[in-house]
């Protein structure tokens, strides 16, 4: 993932849940704008500073998203993507603990590099899953 593009959402207000779920609709062609307006209660670790990482938060839902109906492989790829998330983040899953001391603001650099790096694994999980990110009626 560009971290331009993610600036670039950042620019238009979007926070970073906001912005995981952008970058998922896009990749399918789609636009949802009450689904990424809903994201955003994913915010900043859902508006505490203990909160769960809205990226993280919001990958997990964006997992569940292309397997509705299986609920052991939702399972696994949530497991996977926490482990794998958790390994990016230095160990961290707090917004206040990523963001450091501008909590309550995304720390631009760390956010968003941790956001790109959360975004490609989670396109790779699908992959490795046999899910075309791209389409997830497929």
């Amino acid at each position: 993932m560009d971290n331009i593009d993610i600036l670039r959402l950042h620019r238009q207000g979007l926070c970073c849940s906001q912005i995981m779920v952008r970058l998922v609709l896009d990749l399918m062609d789609r636009d949802n704008p009450d689904l990424v307006n809903f994201a955003r209660g994913l915010c900043l670790g859902q508006g505490s500073k203990g909160g769960t990482c809205g990226i993280l938060s919001a990958g997990i839902c964006i997992l569940s998203l292309y397997v509705p109906d299986d609920p052991d492989l939702d399972a696994l790829l949530r497991d996977t993507f926490i482990t794998d998330f958790r390994t990016l983040s230095g160990e961290a899953t707090a917004c206040g603990d990523i963001t450091g001391p501008l909590y309550p603001q995304m720390d631009p650099e760390r956010c968003g590099t941790l956001l790109s790096r959360a975004h490609d694994r989670l396109l790779e999980i699908l992959a490795e899953n046999g899910i075309d990110p791209a389409d997830p009626d497929a």
